[in-house]
């Protein structure tokens, strides 16, 4: 089951990143075309490289996020198996006896 959540996962963050680039870009595309359409001024080269910037920040601000809560989770995980390991052990030392200092004499007779 672990195997198709990450599949899924993975499949949300793709869809989402290029959701988080594309965006940018076409309301920049789209508000430079009206306002070139609509006041006669060519700004829409300084818009589409604005709207570009931009998805590249949001991008860049996605992954970051992303592989910080993924390293959170594995801590976390690795904290639990730790965990679950030290309640597995049932609390016995598992050392060798050691030979104990004090001799006992035996007189024979």
């Amino acid at each position: 089951m672990g195997y198709k959540k990450n599949v899924f996962q993975s499949l949300a963050m793709v869809t989402q990143l290029g959701l988080c680039v594309v965006t940018p870009i076409l309301f920049c595309v789209f508000a430079g075309t009206y306002i070139d359409s609509r006041y006669g001024t060519k700004t829409l080269v300084f818009l589409l490289i604005l709207g570009t910037l931009g998805g590249g920040r949001g991008a860049y601000v996605m992954a970051k996020r992303l592989i910080d809560r993924q390293a959170r989770e594995e801590e976390l995980e690795k904290a639990q198996m730790i965990e679950s390991a030290l309640q597995q052990q049932d609390g016995s030392v598992s050392r060798p006896k050691t030979p104990g200092r004090i001799r006992s004499v035996r007189e024979d007779g």
